[in-house]
């Protein structure tokens, strides 16, 4: 018994430590999701046309991460809901983006037409 129960405090210890692991820890490339910002479903967004394609995409909702082998801070979007569909080309491109993990937020504004904000988690 008495061997037990440091032999259990070690592997809990042990245990905690590898599980503490941050989701970015293991990335070799720029991994980018999508953040619905508007009150529309997005039932398709593809980013430089048909080359990275999220589907739907719920309201105030967030995609899944995908790998790029070059992602930028602004890219070209093609965006469709049910009713319509958007079209969002950035001015110009950045540099390309270091390995991390990155949200694109995506909302439509009445003024503004379809507006791109870039966040890194």
């Amino acid at each position: 018994m008495k061997v037990l129960i440091p032999s259990l405090v070690l592997f809990l210890v042990v245990l905690g430590t590898l599980s503490c692991e941050d989701r970015d820890d293991n990335l070799n490339a720029p991994q980018i999701r999508i953040q619905n910002m508007s009150d529309l479903e997005l039932l398709r967004v593809e980013v430089r046309v048909d080359s990275f394609v999220y589907e739907n995409i719920a309201p105030k909702g967030f995609s899944d991460y995908l790998a790029y082998d070059l992602a930028y801070q602004q890219d070209v979007l093609r965006i469709e809901t049910d009713s319509t569909s958007f079209t969002f080309t950035p001015d110009s491109l950045s540099k390309p983006l270091p390995i991390g993990l990155y949200t694109y937020q995506i909302d439509f504004k009445e003024e503004e037409g379809t507006v791109l904000t870039f966040k890194v988690d």
